[in-house]
């Protein structure tokens, strides 16, 4: 094992290996958001989910309220995002939907995506070791955005309470490094560039010092280079004149510098005040800014003859829209607009213009949907994003610009789901399966003309399939159901609770069913905030129970009016019992009416 280097002179990186060549072995990575849950696959929402207050905001706007297991008619949930994600409200550590992510990611020209990471343990280090394994089957690269501020935060004292000061999270802060390198920086998913393994350090957690105590106990494996560590560097700037100017220089980022590292690019500064055109953001930017925040990285990074640099990288970002989080308890709402997609072609050609210096790309972000700036594909986007990644990434790396794979993971994903289904339904469907998995192989290998012709034959074995499927609906009004409490003028009440039984009969139908999809629906009034979550409970045999018993979660937001919404209810954690229990069960302070259950049931 060797010691990792921290340099402080530009003469000791003389003695590495360089960057890769110009054109030859660039490599694209976009910035991976999470963790996003569902009930199905884990019980909960992640970040999909969003409660917060937002009176500091100029906007009038007093709070968020995205209670993401409501479903309206049309089986959207209400998620704390402005777009919608083309696959649906999906659990990031399903293998199915990584698979769909990775496949989508490497149609696209992507090598890799930099999970934002900040410690062991943490859920995100499950989400990146969820991922290894896929990326491994595909030939995908999985990195770190160290948020090392999270480390630093009280968050690693709830895990660990015996990491309660500064010089303790220091301490751990080397373990997790040296945990980085054995576990991400090396292997077959390790993210490198011209054979040196990269990470993108976001911050704000250790000072320099601190960080190179850290790092000076790090030990790499035998022949490992020193990795290229991409330092964020994305200080605000102002606006003169109604022009903005950028941050050029700054004694922090120089501190930084002097360990080594690589300024980099983050999301460009928003620093035009709310106006007319702009009533629902705080601040905001305009198309010009971003192309002003990108020059100083051309002019002192990416044209620098400095050997430090070992890795140059551009960034491209599509648009920024946080009304789902405002800040992440910033209580401020930020925008850039994306222009029916000419800001991330316009960053693309920025960096582009510099592309014989530059050793790979950076996106913000692949799923970032909380602050606006996914690219992945969306119901009001659609793939455009991926397609402009490709069209540039054809010119970065020098290959072919085939865009006939973009739209291959999406079926390759709706397949998976309607076979499992036919699976639960006790179909065989091993053979439909074998094709899915042959589809996507020749995906992650650019054969999309025989990945296309595996799919086809797959939709036509699980079309096959479901026609042999017996369907019948159930539908069960609230004069049908059984309440634990009377209704006072038609209007229920969950406080300190409400139990609804279904129908003997209706029950019967389900234990019968060999699979199904379900869902109730009610109206309830949505009253002036208490800070408290209101529950629906169902009985349960899936364990952990205290996890998969919860239907849902979601808080009023003070409109007062009468909402109507709809919650599924998914087979494999509600129990469906001739034994007294109740069905489901409310609680917490809430009126709610016109409780009805409906199910499509299936032999």
């Amino acid at each position: 094992m060797t010691p990792l280097r921290i340099s402080l002179a530009a003469a000791a990186l003389l003695l590495l290996p360089a960057a890769a060549p110009a054109q030859n072995g660039k490599k694209i990575y976009a910035d991976y958001h999470g963790v996003r849950y569902t009930r199905a696959h884990d019980g909960k929402l992640g970040r999909w989910e969003m409660h917060a207050e937002t009176a500091k905001s100029k906007t009038g706007r007093k709070t968020l309220c995205y209670n993401a297991d409501f479903m309206d008619a049309e089986g959207r949930h209400d998620i704390a995002a402005v777009a919608y994600p083309q696959a649906g409200m999906q659990s990031n550590l399903d293998p199915d939907y990584i698979e769909y992510q990775i496949l989508s990611a490497k149609a696209a020209g992507i090598d890799g995506f930099f999970i934002e990471w900040g410690f062991m343990d943490h859920e995100n280090d499950k989400l990146l070791r969820a991922m290894q394994p896929v990326a491994a089957k595909y030939g995908f690269e999985i990195g770190v955005n160290w948020c090392d501020g999270w480390l630093y935060y009280d968050w690693i004292t709830r895990m660990h309470p015996e990491i309660d000061t500064r010089e303790a999270k220091t301490e751990h802060y080397a373990r997790c490094y040296q945990y980085l390198v054995d576990n991400v920086l090396s292997g077959p998913t390790a993210p490198t560039v011209g054979g040196r393994p990269v990470f993108y350090l976001f911050g704000p957690g250790a000072k320099p010092a601190e960080y190179a105590y850290a790092a000076s106990k790090v030990r790499l494996p035998e022949g490992m280079p020193q990795p290229a560590v991409l330092r964020r560097w994305a200080e605000w700037g102002t606006l003169e004149a109604n022009r903005y100017v950028p941050v050029r220089w700054s004694p922090e980022i120089e501190s930084w510098k002097e360990l080594g590292m690589i300024p980099t690019a983050w999301l460009p500064a928003r620093v035009r005040p709310m106006d007319a055109a702009h009533p629902y953001w705080d601040h905001y930017a305009e198309p010009d800014d971003l192309i002003e925040f990108m020059k100083p990285f051309r002019d002192s990074v990416w044209m620098s003859a400095d050997p430090a640099y070992t890795v140059k990288s551009g960034f491209a970002m599509p648009g920024m829209d946080n009304r789902g989080c405002a800040g992440w308890g910033g209580q401020h709402f930020y925008y850039i607009p994306r222009d029916g997609g000419r800001t991330y072609e316009r960053m693309w050609e920025f960096s582009m213009a510099s592309r014989d210096s530059l050793d790979m790309m950076f996106i913000a972000s692949w799923s970032d949907y909380t602050e606006g700036h996914e690219i992945e594909p969306t119901v009001e986007n659609g793939d455009r994003e991926l397609r402009t990644t490709l069209h540039y990434a054809a010119q970065f790396k020098e290959m072919p610009e085939d865009a006939s794979g973009i739209a291959l993971p999406a079926r390759l994903f709706d397949l998976r789901k309607r076979s499992e289904y036919l699976a639960s339904a006790r179909r065989k469907t091993a053979a439909a399966d074998a094709l899915l998995d042959q589809a996507a192989a020749a995906i992650a290998g650019g054969s999309y003309s025989e990945a296309a012709e595996r799919l086809s034959a797959a939709e036509t074995a699980v079309e096959t399939l479901e026609k042999t499927l017996k369907n019948s609906t159930l539908d069960i009004p609230e004069s049908e159901l059984r309440f634990s409490s009377d209704a006072v003028h038609g209007v229920r009440y969950a406080s300190p609770e409400l139990k609804v039984y279904l129908p003997e009969t209706a029950t019967r139908s389900l234990i019968a069913a060999r699979a199904h999809t379900g869902y109730v629906e009610f109206e309830y009034f949505d009253d002036a905030p208490t800070g408290d979550f209101v529950f629906i409970y169902s009985r349960t045999e899936r364990q952990p129970k205290n996890i998969f018993a919860t239907v849902a979660k979601f808080k009023t937001d003070g409109t007062g009016t009468w909402k109507r919404v709809r919650v599924g209810l998914i087979p494999e954690n509600v129990l469906y019992a001739t034994t007294p229990g109740f069905t489901l069960m409310f609680k917490g302070k809430l009126k709610l009416r016109d409780v009805s259950f409906h199910y499509t049931l299936s032999r």
